[in-house]
C-alpha cells in the first residue's frame, strides 16, 4: 500500500481550521506533512469572535479589545455586572487569519492550497480528499466545510437561526462606554422571535454595534439597518450625519436541535458548527473549537487517534433543547426567562453555566430562578426528540 500525501489534511481555512493548523506547528506534532485546502485563503475581515475565559486566554496576542463589565437591558431595566471570574474578550478575524495564514505558509511542514472542495472520502487506512483538481490522501482529515449527509437528511424540530447586522460606527464625540459590553438590549416591539442589540466599544468614539434576531425567518437587509439606525438615534441621540459606518457585517448561525455526527467518513472528522460545535442555545462556538483543538493534540500525541468533536453531557443537551422549543414556540415566555436568568443571576453564573462548566447542584440552583412551566411543558413536549438526537 502506498504512503498518503499528508499526516493530516485540514479541509476549510475558517476558525477551526486555521486553530488546528497553528496549534499543530506549535506542538510535539510540528514535523507532521500538513495540508491546509480551502476555495480562497484570503483573509476576511468580515467577523469578529467574542468569547468569555478564566485565566490567559488562547490567541491572547491577537485579542483587540477585552471587557469586565457586562450590560443586559429589558425595556427600561438595564442590569449592569462586573465580572470577577471571567474576562469577555474579542478577536477580528482579519487579524487571525492574517497572522495564522502567515506562519502555516512558513512552516517547512505545510502546504496551502486555494482549490474548490469535492468530496471527502475515507476507509479503515487512510482518508481522501479529492478537489477540482486534483487528490490527497492523508492518515486523518480533520474538516468543517462540508455538511454530514446525516445533518442535511435530518429536519430539526426548532430551526432557529442566529441572524444580525451590526456596524461598525465612529463618531467625533464620546459617545460609549468603552469598559462595557452591551450583551442583550432586548428590542420588546419585535414579534416572531427574540431580538436585541449587542454592543462592542471599542473606545469612546468607536463601536461594533448589532441588531440580532433569534428566529425561523430571515430579514431582509434593510430591516436590521433601519433597527440600527433608530436604536443610535434613540439611546445615543445620533442622527445619521453624527456617525460613519466603516464596516457591515452580516451573519448567520444554526441554532438547532441537529444530531450529533462527529466523523464525515472514516478517518474524516468533523469540526466547528459542522462538528456540532455551535451551543444551540446561544450560537457561541469559539472556546468550544478551542477545546476540541486541544483535544485533538493530546490525542494524537498520546495514542495517534484524534479526539471527535466534544459532545455536551446529556443535561446540557436536554437544557439547550428545552430552550429551544421555548423560544421557537412561546418566544415572549422566553423574553420572561431571559429576564429572569438575568435579575436573579450573576453574569458569571450564568457563563459558568453556558460553558457547561457546573455541578448538578449548580444547575438546579441557576435554574430554580426562572419559572418552571415553561420548562415543565418543553420536556413535555420535546420527550422524543431529545432521544433522537
Amino acid at each position: 500500500m502506498s504512503k498518503p500525501d499528508y499526516d493530516y489534511i485540514i479541509a476549510g481555512g475558517g476558525l477551526s481550521g486555521l486553530s488546528l493548523g497553528y496549534r499543530l506547528i506549535h506542538s510535539e506534532l510540528s514535523a507532521k506533512k500538513i495540508l491546509l485546502v480551502d476555495q480562497t485563503l484570503e483573509p476576511k475581515n468580515d467577523k469578529i469572535w467574542s468569547f468569555w475565559h478564566e485565566g490567559s486566554p488562547p490567541f491572547q496576542d491577537l485579542i483587540y479589545k477585552s471587557w469586565k463589565q457586562i450590560k443586559v437591558g429589558f425595556g427600561d431595566q438595564m442590569i449592569l455586572q462586573p465580572l470577577e471570574r471571567y474576562t469577555y474578550h474579542s478577536i477580528k478575524s482579519s487579524v487571525f487569519e492574517k497572522v495564522v495564514l502567515k506562519q502555516l505558509q512558513n512552516h517547512s511542514s505545510v502546504d496551502l492550497l486555494e482549490d474548490t472542495i469535492v468530496s471527502l472520502e475515507g476507509d479503515e487506512s487512510r482518508a481522501t480528499l479529492k478537489t477540482s483538481t486534483n487528490s490527497f490522501t492523508a492518515d486523518y482529515i480533520f474538516q468543517s466545510c462540508l455538511t454530514p449527509a446525516e445533518i442535511e437528511q435530518d429536519s430539526p424540530c426548532y430551526p432557529l437561526i442566529q441572524h444580525f447586522l451590526g456596524w461598525e460606527v465612529e463618531t467625533a464625540d464620546n459617545v460609549f462606554d468603552s469598559s462595557t459590553v452591551t450583551l442583550m438590549d432586548f428590542d420588546p416591539n419585535f414579534s416572531g422571535g427574540i431580538a436585541f442589540i449587542y454592543i462592542l466599544p471599542q473606545s469612546p468614539q468607536k463601536a461594533m454595534i448589532e441588531y440580532t434576531i433569534f428566529s425561523d425567518q430571515l430579514k431582509q437587509k434593510p430591516f436590521y439597518e433601519e433597527k440600527l439606525a433608530i436604536y443610535l438615534h434613540n439611546k445615543y441621540n445620533l442622527r445619521p450625519l453624527d456617525y460613519k459606518i466603516t464596516r457591515t457585517e452580516y451573519g448567520k448561525i444554526p441554532m438547532q436541535d441537529h444530531r450529533y455526527v462527529p466523523r464525515y467518513a472514516p478517518r474524516v472528522i468533523n469540526m466547528g458548527t459542522v462538528g456540532g460545535l455551535t451551543k444551540p442555545s446561544t450560537g457561541y462556538t469559539f472556546s468550544r473549537i478551542q477545546r476540541h483543538v486541544e483535544d485533538i493534540i493530546h490525542q494524537l500525541i498520546a495514542n495517534g487517534k484524534p479526539a471527535l468533536p466534544h459532545r455536551s453531557p446529556f443535561r446540557y443537551r436536554a437544557y439547550d433543547l428545552w430552550l429551544l422549543q421555548i423560544i421557537h414556540d412561546h418566544p415572549a415566555t422566553a423574553m420572561q426567562i431571559f429576564e429572569q436568568l438575568f435579575s436573579n443571576n450573576s453574569i458569571d453564573e450564568i457563563f459558568r453555566f453556558l460553558s457547561e462548566d457546573h455541578s448538578l447542584l449548580q444547575d438546579f440552583k441557576t435554574m430554580s430562578r426562572v419559572a418552571y412551566p415553561p420548562f415543565f411543558r418543553a420536556i413535555w413536549k420535546t420527550r422524543k426528540r431529545l432521544f433522537e438526537i
